[in-house]
């Protein structure tokens, strides 16, 4: 019976291999991909990363995100459009191929985060919660169609999720060049997607409390600064003011809570006339008139934004509201247990704050969506470990 019961195990074993959770991670995205392709012509259409990409290549440089603009554009971040330009120079600009190619590295951005699911929660808590949450990832049904966008959405997941474990891996034995790393991470990061980076101030200081180690911290601001000045330096140039990352924020404010009629994808040309700098500027100030003339009506949209954020995609429900559930659920067993806690309740409640008051669309959600796995995939171990103790000891108890 025993050499069964061995057997039996050790039949199982290859599903604790982060490698078998990538592959199938990738497999099962794959074959996702090849349903949509089949019923759905792949096409770039309206995608501003890819008209970026396109000036790029025609030596327009960073430009022309939105039809007929031509002038220089910080709407988005950098590094996946510049990524876009390397799969044009090769595929061609714009062409099936290209997108193809696009969606490929996304299920494969998508699939090795997974393994660093794994890896954190192994870490962190216990190598089978971690093990338990890369399944769970890897066979998410909201996560299984975020590829097949040419966004850079699985890639923020992927460096998101890796910066975030870099640097909780940070201590008191931690060398410099350990912090240096760390903030060159963070720093790529938030050349890919700067919204991630909103909980990094309250992230770093956790590490340098804990670990006693300040020169450490500057070391890791000073990377971070290196990386992200170049760019920034650039947009002062084009823009002749400071735009750190991205310039789009107050124009996205007023979109969303005013009226959407003025975006630059749609017929309004206001855009295309002003260019991006004089745009923005009116933006902010029609954004901010409208939250003052209309505080009552900013505020209901935020609560409702608010819940859409945790609760998309709606067509899900209640998969989303459960999901929710186990991920502060696995906050509030880990502030018990004793385990970083903090950090993930900082990323939880500070990543979210700009789509509050903006847009809260499902794919919004999916850079912090690892760690909620992580959580979940937490929560639901002790769950069971504490359902397996409670039996065990009522077994143990004598029966008269």
């Amino acid at each position: 019976m025993s050499q069964l019961r061995d057997k039996s195990v050790k039949h199982w074993l290859w599903l604790r291999r982060p490698a078998w959770i990538v592959l199938f991670a990738f497999v099962l995205r794959m074959a996702i991909m090849g349903v949509l392709l089949a019923h759905n012509k792949l096409w770039w259409g309206a995608n501003e990363l890819g008209g970026i990409a396109r000036a790029i290549l025609e030596g327009r440089g960073f430009s022309s995100a939105f039809h007929d603009a031509q002038g220089p554009t910080a709407w988005f971040a950098p590094a996946y459009p510049a990524l876009l330009a390397c799969i044009f120079r090769v595929f061609g600009i714009e062409t099936k191929a290209s997108a193809m190619v696009a969606i490929l590295l996304n299920v494969t951005f998508a699939s090795l985060t997974a393994a660093v699911i794994v890896q954190l929660g192994k870490e962190q808590f216990h190598e089978t919660r971690g093990i338990v949450a890369g399944w769970a990832w890897a066979i998410a049904p909201p996560l299984l169609f975020i590829p097949w966008l040419p966004w850079e959405t699985c890639l923020s997941g992927l460096v998101f999720a890796y910066g975030f474990m870099t640097l909780l891996r940070l201590g008191a034995a931690s060398r410099l060049r350990e912090w240096g790393w760390c903030g060159v991470v963070w720093g790529l990061a938030a050349l890919v997607n700067p919204a991630i980076v909103a909980p990094l101030p309250v992230l770093a200081v956790c590490a340098a409390t804990r670990s006693r180690r300040w020169k450490g911290l500057g070391v890791m601001i000073m990377a971070f600064f290196l990386c992200v000045m170049p760019w920034t330096a650039r947009n002062f140039r084009v823009f002749r003011h400071n735009v750190p990352v991205r310039s789009n924020f107050w124009p996205e404010l007023y979109f969303a809570n005013a009226d959407f009629s003025l975006h630059p994808l749609g017929n309004s040309m206001l855009y295309q006339r002003e260019g991006e700098a004089l745009f923005v500027v009116e933006m902010k100030g029609r954004a901010i008139n409208f939250i003052r003339s209309n505080p009552s009506v900013f505020w209901k949209l935020t609560r409702e934004r608010i819940i859409g954020f945790w609760a998309q995609p709606e067509q899900l429900w209640p998969y989303t509201l459960l999901l929710f559930l186990t991920t502060f659920g696995g906050l509030v067993v880990a502030a018990w247990r004793g385990k970083r806690w903090a950090e993930f309740a900082a990323v939880l409640s500070l990543y979210p704050l700009v789509y509050y008051v903006t847009h809260a669309f499902a794919r919004f959600r999916y850079p912090i969506e690892p760690l909620m796995y992580m959580l979940t995939g937490y929560f639901l171990c002790e769950l069971w470990a504490s359902y397996r103790a409670r039996k065990k000891k009522t077994a143990a108890i004598p029966k008269h």
